[in-house]
């Protein structure tokens, strides 16, 4: 014990020299806390964003030209022009395949399929739909149908509804010259109810003519699996004469083979296939989120197993519920547009026929989602009514000869996922441009990733300038205090040895008074230094990097929505025990340089130390 308390008042008799040493010590423990602590918080979070971020890129054919069209308008006389694009050949998504993409799922261009579910309700009672009929039917008299002529109703040959009317009002409406029409003929007719041709408003209430539209008529859009379309001799006619034995004609069976394309679409769904639920725009924004049961699993997009997601307004209105099976009959694939953008623009095959099933089976429902629609949404991103997703390997039979339309690539059809990070973008980016694929854009979104990695970036190299200054200015102060407490006392140590103490005793002496400096210092330090990194980490949380806003032509986000979400969770919870290490190393290291002093000291005899002491 007199040893102890003789090293505790030798550092006593130098106040200005101990407390120098403590507040040195203390505030390069500080800094190896705060710097350790920092790039710990750093390291955990981005280790958290990266589980919750995802990078995609979507990818889109863009025309080589628009060309100026001219469309008639009967009800004002005049034409409306309209830019309709040229895309020129189709750019294959094999592409895309290149080395060192480092895709983690994807490319992908996925089909929407047209599928009927025999037996589900596809509607409410009280939603109703375009009012879609073929008909036979004669004008009142001689016509040319450039304004409203009053047609009598021969014959309903398809509608959605019942026809009660005897007669109606037809239209040629974006045909500045249509062709006569005679009362003596009876012609074949798909239409489409339109709005009144001319009207007035008389005391608040709308007056006029409503007419009926001509529309598409038999055509074919079907293509090859290489995405050439076949040719066909559909008339694409929506009004035709009828002569006799007409309905025995290859373009009278195609008419027939249009109405049972029309009953068979009134009770189909779009069922949209896919790799990555991520890839779809609506999932990766969050406004389609699972609400009950879960999401597809990777084990169901790698052994194609029959699971599916519906939506709740679906399962509502068929009282389904996670775990129950759906029953789907495929019949034609479309890559050329998303569910939301409707059926093929052929519904008919290149013989003139309606499309076959070429896949049938239950699949169990793995999860119900919800979903929401923000304004100023593109079409194509958003989802279509009762639409239904499936793994894409859960299709067994090829679609070869049933893809109803076949298109260019668009953002809401095409998209894959890569790591995240703006360095795996700018590589993609380079490794693209080196590919010299014109007329092809990839836009990338991150859900705000780089900018968040661009800050924990430059916190991280922020920490280890804090953690490389304190680790240096621990090894200069240690070492040089502790030359001063104990290697420059050779002198004391000969003193004591002299009058009869055991170099036990003597370093004991010598250690205790700086150990017990070193500890409190430590110790103070690495408490300064947890306090010093909540607040950095305090800092970091009131920064506001997160953004979601789309670009490129996809869609956007109203400012409320963006706000929302805007705010990221961040971990900021530091963890105790680096601040203990940092003290404990520190202080260890500070023991073994006063160890070594105090061996060197201790290893000469007396004699020499009160020599050397006098130098």
């Amino acid at each position: 014990m007199a040893a102890v308390k003789n090293g505790f008042l030798r550092l006593f008799r130098t106040p200005v020299k101990t407390a120098l040493f403590f507040l040195l010590l203390a505030f390069t423990v500080a800094l190896v806390c705060a710097g350790g602590n920092l790039w710990k918080l750093c390291a955990d979070n981005m280790a958290h964003f990266e589980e919750i971020f995802t990078t995609i890129g979507t990818v889109e054919q863009k025309p080589e030209k628009t060309v100026q069209r001219a469309v008639w308008r009967a009800d004002r006389k005049t034409y409306r022009y309209v830019n309709d694009p040229v895309y020129g050949e189709t750019v294959s998504p094999d592409v895309l395949d290149f080395e060192g993409a480092g895709y983690l799922s994807g490319p992908d261009q996925r089909a929407c399929y047209m599928a009927q579910a025999p037996e589900c309700r596809l509607r409410d009672d009280d939603s109703g739909m375009w009012h879609f009929m073929i008909v036979e039917a004669s004008p009142v008299e001689d016509c040319i149908p450039s304004d409203p002529v009053k047609m009598e109703l021969k014959r309903v040959v398809f509608s959605y509804y019942p026809i009660t009317f005897p007669d109606f009002y037809y239209c040629a409406h974006f045909e500045e010259q249509p062709e006569p029409m005679y009362a003596d003929q009876t012609y074949i007719m798909e239409l489409v109810l339109g709005l009144p041709h001319d009207w007035e408003v008389a005391e608040n209430v709308s007056v006029g003519r409503w007419e009926y539209q001509p529309v598409d008529g038999p055509c074919s859009t079907q293509a090859d699996a290489q995405g050439h379309l076949l040719p066909n001799h559909l008339s694409e006619n929506p009004v035709q004469k009828l002569e006799p034995g007409f309905y025995e004609t290859d373009e009278g069976k195609a008419w027939l083979a249009l109405c049972r394309e029309y009953e068979l679409s009134y009770y189909s769904l779009p069922v949209t296939v896919t790799n990555d639920l991520n890839l779809i725009m609506a999932f990766y924004a969050g406004e389609a989120y699972v609400s009950e049961g879960e999401a597809f699993l990777e084990e169901d997009y790698r052994q194609g197993n029959r699971v599916c997601l519906v939506p709740d307004d679906f399962a509502r209105r068929n009282k389904l519920k996670v775990g129950d099976s759906v029953h789907l009959v495929l019949r034609y694939a479309n890559y050329a547009q998303s569910a939301s953008m409707g059926g093929a623009e052929g519904r008919l095959t290149a013989e003139g026929k309606a499309y076959e099933p070429f896949e049938e089976g239950d699949w169990q429902i793995r999860g119900i989602y919800d979903h929401t629609v923000s304004p100023g949404r593109s079409q194509g991103y958003l989802l279509a009514d009762n639409e239904i997703f499936i793994p894409t390997a859960s299709i067994q039979n090829s679609n070869e000869n049933n893809i109803a339309q076949y298109g260019p690539m668009k953002g809401y059809t095409t998209a894959f996922q890569i790591p995240n990070g703006s360095e795996s973008i700018e590589n993609y980016k380079a490794l693209w441009e080196a590919q010299g694929i014109s007329h092809v854009e990839i836009a990338f979104y991150d859900g705000g990733y780089s900018r968040l990695e661009m800050g924990l970036k430059n916190m991280e190299k922020m920490s280890l300038i804090l953690l490389t200054m304190g680790i240096v200015s621990a090894v200069c102060i240690v070492v040089f205090f502790c030359y001063l407490f104990i290697v420059k006392q050779r002198r004391r140590t000969a003193i004591e040895r002299s009058l009869g103490m055991t170099k036990r005793q003597c370093a004991r002496s010598l250690l205790s008074g700086i150990a017990a400096i070193a500890m409190t210092g430590c110790i103070a330090g690495a408490a300064a230094g947890q306090c010093l990194a909540v607040s950095a980490g305090a800092a970091m949380v009131q920064t506001r990097p997160y953004d979601t806003r789309y670009s490129n032509g996809a869609p956007q986000e109203d400012e409320e929505e963006r706000t929302a979400k805007e705010e990221v969770t961040y971990l900021i919870e530091l963890d105790w025990q680096v601040a203990a290490l940092s003290g404990s190393l520190v202080f260890l290291f500070t023991l073994s340089v006063a160890m070594a002093g105090i061996y060197g000291n201790l290893r000469q005899e007396p004699l020499a130390l009160l020599s050397d002491a006098g130098k």
